[in-house]
């Protein structure tokens, strides 16, 4: 069955699929064609995984270092499947 759109965009990162809302919003029949994931790498592998991941370890040195700040928390860990559960949840 073949279908005509007035627009097609390719790639679902923020930037195609920001651009495929608005045509949809302007009434262009849109189609958007995504090989992978949408959200593209920054949301999927990239900035929002990372900067979640950098938070956790930010989280874990202020701890280890609260005693220059007057707080005595004893030994501090981390729980590496609980990070990635979080970082999940975040993405």
């Amino acid at each position: 069955m073949e279908q005509t759109y007035d627009i097609a965009i390719l790639g679902g990162g923020p930037g195609g699929y920001v651009a495929a809302i608005r045509a949809g919003q302007l009434g262009l029949k849109t189609v958007l064609i995504e090989a992978d994931q949408m959200g593209g790498t920054c949301l999927n592998r990239g900035c929002i995984p990372t900067k979640a991941l950098l938070n956790s370890a930010e989280v874990y040195q202020s701890a280890r270092q609260s005693e220059t700040f007057g707080i005595i928390t004893g030994e501090v860990g981390f729980d590496y499947a609980a990070i990635a559960g979080r970082k999940d949840k975040v993405v």
